[in-house]
């Protein structure tokens, strides 16, 4: 196991699973839409979309032997960014929002903090 393994196998799986939510995202845009106040149905299809793009990015981060840390550090503070996003989401809106996206949001929210957790930890693995 080498330096850049933790984060490497982390960039592949937040890749991965970034790419699936923003799938989800795009196909249950209504049902989400729903979940979250009856906002306008393209605000998931947004979302889901940048996830898509942003989890390929991140994925084939994850593939490259040494990832560059200066994109590596991008990725950690979008995750970031992230995590307090859907915590202000969720502290801001929380009565409007039905349980079940409050469930949901949380689960990514949390997935997310972890990836960035151990993305934190793998970059600074390299920097030492």
């Amino acid at each position: 196991m080498n330096q850049y393994t933790l984060l490497k196998n982390t960039f592949l799986i937040n890749g991965f699973l970034s790419a699936v939510t923003g799938l989800i995202c795009l196909i249950l845009s209504d049902y989400l839409s729903t979940l979250f106040g009856n906002i306008p149905s393209f605000y998931p299809e947004i979302i889901g979309g940048g996830l898509v793009v942003f989890g390929g990015f991140v994925f084939f981060t994850g593939k490259k032997e040494k990832p560059n840390l200066i994109l590596s550090n991008i990725i950690f503070y979008l995750d970031v960014a992230w995590v307090l996003g859907t915590t202000g989401l969720l502290v801001s809106f929380f009565e409007s929002i039905h349980i079940l996206g409050i469930a949901f949001a949380a689960a990514v929210g949390l997935a997310v903090l972890g990836f960035a957790f151990f993305e934190f930890k793998g970059i600074k693995k390299i920097e030492t």
